[in-house]
């Protein structure tokens, strides 16, 4: 039996955002640039989504990057193309969500010209002032606490719809650098320095030895 996926699942309500806020939205051009600076330039970005009416959401704390053909991590290595990995070959800022162990959902931001097939993993996002520290510490529960299933796979982020990247404001975060995590398979590409975090963020969702640079 082949299992639906929902697309009405509500957020947790302690997402929710200052209605009152100026959102700007992320210009095109900032998805299709190099994929290792789109992943560092998305940490303290605001991930959104609209429901009932209201937005709820998070900043991006932690992200990493997956280069695609030449990446045995990527899960399109090598040019593989599937039903499931197809919204990566789509036009930077789409959004790609894939489920893994057939319960977690993990978001993806898709990057580059259409047809390249690399993508940036959102691992952590920090919610408004209340909101528990670790409710959306992982990719699993960030998308858990947004409810962002496989059915969003393929959205355009900047088509107006109910999920959307927002830029923040304020002063630019103190970012970390480190491998990946859980790509242990993935030979001499699970050494690269693709994973980017904030390194005040106690939303991060596992600390590792890094290199902290301003962005």
């Amino acid at each position: 039996m082949t299992r639906e996926y929902r697309t009405d699942i509500p957020p947790d309500h302690r997402l929710l955002l200052d209605s009152k806020r100026a959102w700007q939205e992320l210009p095109r051009n900032f998805f299709l640039r190099e994929t290792v600076s789109v992943a560092r330039d998305l940490i303290g970005v605001w991930f959104a989504r609209r429901h009932q009416g209201d937005w709820y959401g998070a900043r991006i704390v932690e992200a990493e990057a997956y280069l695609g053909s030449i990446d045995a991590a990527a899960h399109t290595w090598r040019g593989r193309r599937t039903a499931r990995v197809e919204p990566m070959y789509k036009e930077g800022g789409h959004l790609y969500v894939f489920l893994i162990y057939g319960m977690y959902h993990c978001a993806n931001v898709v990057t580059q010209p259409e047809g390249i097939g690399q993508a940036v993993l959102l691992r952590a996002a920090e919610g408004p002032r209340g909101a528990p520290h670790k409710l959306l510490s992982g990719p699993g529960r960030l998308c858990a606490a947004l409810g962002v299933t496989v059915a969003f796979s393929g959205i355009d982020l900047l088509s107006g719809g109910d999920l959307r990247l927002f830029q923040s404001s304020g002063p630019p975060p103190l970012i970390g650098t480190s491998a990946r995590i859980g790509v242990h398979y993935a030979g001499e590409a699970k050494k690269w320095p693709l994973r980017f975090y904030d390194l005040n963020s106690p939303s991060v969702s596992k600390a590792h030895p890094a290199k902290a640079r301003r962005s």
